[in-house]
This record gives C-alpha cells, sequence and structure tokens, in this order.
C-alpha cells in the first residue's frame, strides 16, 4: 500500500513503479471536472480509469474489499473521504467472492484496520492482498468525486 499525494508524489514518482507513475501520470494530465462519470481507457482492459461520485458513510456500513487481478489507484478529487486498510491475514473471512467475474471479495471479518483520511490531491494505491474499505465518512455522510485507476497485476510483475 502507498498513501501519498500529488504534491509529495512529485518529488518521489521515481521510486514508484512504472506503471502507478503511468496511472498517476495520466491523473495529473487529464481535467476529470467536465469528463462523464464510468469507465475511461488508459490502455485497454491492463490499465483504465473509473470515475466515481459516490456517497461516503459510517464505516460501519461500508464492506472490506480486496482484488487479485489489479492494483487500485484511488484518487479522491473533492470532498472527504476516510478509507480503513489491513494486510491480507489469516484473520480475514470472505463473505462474496467473485474474483473470477468483478476482480473483487467483500469480507465479513478482517485484522485491525488503519485509518486513512483523503483530501483532495490525496491518493492510496492498494496492491492485491491489501484489504481496504473505501468511502467511508470523516464526519457527515457527503457525495464525494474521486478516480480509481485499475492497474492490471501484469503491468507490475505481479
Amino acid at each position: 500500500m502507498i498513501f501519498s499525494d500529488l504534491k509529495q508524489w512529485e518529488r518521489e514518482q521515481t521510486v514508484y513503479p512504472e506503471a502507478i507513475t503511468k496511472g498517476l501520470q495520466y491523473i495529473r494530465s487529464t481535467d476529470f471536472s467536465e469528463m462523464p462519470l464510468g469507465k475511461h481507457e488508459i490502455d485497454g482492459e491492463l490499465m483504465f480509469a473509473l470515475l466515481q461520485e459516490p456517497f461516503t458513510q459510517g464505516w460501519e456500513r461500508q464492506r472490506p474489499e480486496s482484488h487479485r487481478t489489479y492494483t487500485d489507484i484511488q484518487l479522491l478529487l473533492s470532498g472527504e473521504e476516510l478509507i480503513r486498510v489491513v494486510p491480507l491475514s489469516e484473520e480475514a473471512v470472505i463473505s462474496e467472492e467473485s474474483f473470477d467475474t468483478r476482480d473483487i471479495a467483500f469480507y465479513s471479518k478482517v485484522g485491525a484496520e488503519s485509518d486513512l483520511v483523503l483530501k483532495p490531491g490525496s491518493f492510496a494505491v492498494f496492491y492485491p492482498g491489501d484489504i481496504h474499505r473505501p468511502c467511508c465518512s470523516v464526519g457527515q455522510d457527503q457525495k464525494i468525486r474521486k478516480v480509481v485507476i485499475k492497474v492490471h497485476k501484469s503491468l507490475l510483475g505481479l
């Protein structure tokens, strides 16, 4: 997992994996203000962007999730978002698994989670094996705007 912001990334980008840098460069060069919500191809099914406007909720109402095929770069464009995160461990209990069709599993039980608070320009990178609980409220529920770059594991040598 990586947690940073675009200003910090400018100074650190040489240490990021090439595919993560490509995704962040796409973010830096794209005007999302007029872009329609939904899926936008970057490199076919190897890398694409999902522009979303979900509503945050209390963390107890959001389900922890992980992916097997894609790494997520989640960047907040507007609002405020709490994402809880925990490494995959033997404590984790899958309640719903759709890796083959949707590349996602949800969990009914995970280990002790850590909190990340995202503000506009903040991003987190979740690799396969990073359980994350996105779209949690930092106070009150609100609509946020975010972009999720999906990076296929083959681009990262995984």
